[in-house]
């Protein structure tokens, strides 16, 4: 795995840690991923990073998690690792249960032995998406796909084999190293391709930064909390008012020479989809804001921001 952080060094399944034994170990799963960089580019100066690739741990095979990762020494653990594509876990729905609900049982069964904090990543996909009120960390989860169906019964194992841990769900994410609606809101753009968005499906735009600077106090500070917590910007958007939004700041920062308009699409306009996607998963953020003592800025805020750093 190529990176740009400092990392353990690994040989075989060991990753020899005795050079860096002052600062706590932290063992991120899905360090390659859009979330997992980010968490270990932005806590790199704080703890030494455990970054093992799939040739080392993989998540497809949870029979050897527990050996693999009972090699590694951590202190503490993030699991951004997952099968996130909804269409491929309706195709392979036994690869989406190994990955999403058998690995991080495993995992939490050896933090649990062992008493390290872990943190594990989930979705806004857990939820049915029928509503149209926010949902907080109580409301029931019942995804008509198995992706979600698989993420939730990830969150269950979780909680069960290690009580202390925190599950953060989190939606629609972007930040740096791209890849997100942003990235693709301008390719599209400078490609000259049409600008529809699907606009019958809401939830939060999230940044991964500020993910990874609410995971900083959520390992210090308020390392005690425990359970599920939704890891998201304030706010609630379509992906039509995503890419709207993105396209409209890209234009005032000099990014685009003229204003694009995105024009809307319905999720019946996309008979390709294998998995059925849950109309509305607006989480809230208030049990976040609390713990936090402010509220997490709105995700079209946190956007600006984004983009402006991509002009500068």
């Amino acid at each position: 795995m190529n990176a740009s952080f400092p990392i353990a060094s690994c040989t075989g399944s060991i990753c020899d840690t005795s050079r860096m034994l002052s600062r706590p170990r932290l063992l991120i799963l899905g360090a390659s991923g859009r979330l997992g960089q980010v968490l270990a580019a932005q806590l790199t100066s704080d703890y030494e990073i455990i970054a093992p690739g799939r040739s080392i741990v993989d998540l497809a095979e949870p029979e050897t998690l527990k050996v693999k990762l009972g090699e590694l020494a951590f202190d503490l653990a993030l699991n951004a690792a997952a099968l996130t594509s909804p269409d491929v876990c309706e195709e392979q729905p036994e690869l989406a249960r190994r990955i999403n609900a058998e690995s991080p049982l495993a995992l939490a069964e050896l933090c649990a032995d062992r008493g390290a904090r872990l943190i594990h990543f989930s979705t806004d996909y857990v939820f049915a998406g029928n509503g149209c009120v926010f949902l907080d960390e109580h409301a029931p989860t019942a995804s008509p796909s198995v992706y979600g169906q698989t993420k939730a019964a990830g969150e269950n194992a979780v909680l069960a084999a290690c009580p202390a841990a925190l599950v953060g769900r989190v939606s629609w994410l972007f930040g740096p190293g791209g890849g997100g609606v942003p990235e693709t809101v301008l390719q599209r753009v400078r490609a000259g391709e049409p600008l529809g968005f699907i606009e019958d499906k809401w939830s939060v735009p999230t940044s991964t930064l500020d993910i990874a600077q609410w995971v900083k106090r959520l390992l210090t500070d308020l390392a005690q909390v425990s359970g599920i917590l939704h890891l998201c910007n304030t706010g609630v958007a379509t992906w039509r008012d995503y890419a709207q939004v993105t396209l409209d700041c890209a234009h005032q920062h000099g990014l685009l020479d003229r204003a694009h308009a995105a024009h809307g699409l319905k999720l019946r306009d996309f008979p390709q989809f294998k998995a059925p996607r849950p109309p509305f998963t607006v989480m809230s953020n208030n049990r976040l804001a609390f713990l936090l003592g402010e509220t997490p800025r709105r995700w079209q805020d946190a956007l600006e921001a984004h983009i402006i750093s991509r002009v500068r």
